[in-house]
């Protein structure tokens, strides 16, 4: 994360640092796996991203309508929280795919920045993996990573549970589309954060104690915009926010695959941080926002989740 961030801020194109960051979120995924094993995920990852990315920018570019990026969040629910099942990765679910595509389709952008808009991207993904290589020795890959790559998605495929999934990706879909609506309905300011929230509670459903885990990821959440208004109340200049971004970026990475809650209290002034990065917004504005979506995706998110539940011990009874 810290070294796209830093090189872009080092030849003055601040502009550029939103698409650095969102590419360079490749980076999160597959931290606990074995070297070889995370290159297989962030080579997924980072495909997906930056087509998300570049399908966002597009559309901003475009000036698209609103019925178009409804239709693209909701193949971005299905499409990333589908993959995400197969391949396992953590974190779970659609959180970054969701925050990227609706941050950058709400930017200003021109078609002739769209190149240099989605290279910047891959720069940043393309980083990620490159670290990863170093790590591993090629006498240690027994095969190819596009053959093991494939091999673990048929694999996942195989092994889930479909009947169960279906019902954790619609109620997913149904959750993160209510939030958008209705944060656009009111006409809050910043509609996807309310979407955001969705997503990072939706895991919970297929938990055994689904409420409880929902209790602790809404209170991480919570804690976790507090944490961004103490940092970022002082208005912090493009550097300073840069190193409050790499910090809260490597805090979450060490407990994501211990405990998501905890993950979330930093993965969300993180959020926060990267969806201000080049722009400028005013923190004290953009920072209510963020507290009153807070509460409306948690809300919905509740909603589903005990929805969900029901389903499940209907339709996928034993989980």
């Amino acid at each position: 994360m810290g070294i796209p961030l830093y090189f872009i801020y080092c030849v003055g194109r601040l502009d550029l640092e939103v698409f650095a960051a969102f590419g360079a979120l490749t980076s999160l995924y597959g931290h606990s796996e074995p070297a070889e094993t995370r290159l297989e995920t962030q080579l997924a990852v980072g495909a997906s991203l930056v087509l998300t990315i570049a399908a966002a920018a597009i559309f901003s570019a475009m000036l698209g309508p609103s019925w178009l990026l409804a239709l693209m969040l909701l193949a971005v629910v299905l499409l990333a929280g589908s993959l995400g099942a197969v391949m396992g990765w953590m974190p779970r679910g659609e959180i970054f795919f969701v925050l990227s595509l609706l941050v950058i389709a709400g930017l200003p952008l021109k078609p002739t920045e769209l190149p240099l808009v989605i290279g910047t991207s891959t720069g940043g993904a393309l980083i990620s993996i490159i670290l990863t290589l170093l790590e591993i020795e090629n006498s240690r890959m027994a095969q190819p990573w596009h053959r093991r790559l494939r091999q673990r998605t048929a694999a996942g495929t195989d092994a889930l549970d479909k009947r169960r999934h279906a019902i954790a990706i619609m109620m997913a879909a149904i959750g993160v589309m209510s939030a958008w609506l209705l944060s656009l309905a009111l006409k809050i300011g910043h509609p996807y954060w309310a979407a955001l929230i969705v997503t990072a509670l939706i895991p919970a459903l297929l938990s055994a104690d689904a409420l409880r885990r929902t209790g602790r990821l809404a209170l991480g959440t919570a804690g976790g915009v507090g944490l961004a208004a103490l940092l970022f109340s002082a208005s912090p200049g493009p550097l300073a926010l840069i190193s409050v971004i790499v910090i809260c970026q490597a805090i979450a990475e060490v407990f994501v695959a211990r405990s998501y809650a905890i993950a979330l209290l930093f993965f969300t002034p993180l959020a926060i941080g990267m969806s201000n990065i080049g722009r400028g917004l005013p923190w004290g504005p953009l920072l209510t926002t963020r507290v009153v979506e807070a509460g409306i995706g948690i809300v919905i998110a509740l909603l589903v989740i005990v929805a969900g539940r029901v389903a499940l011990s209907k339709w996928a009874p034993g989980t």
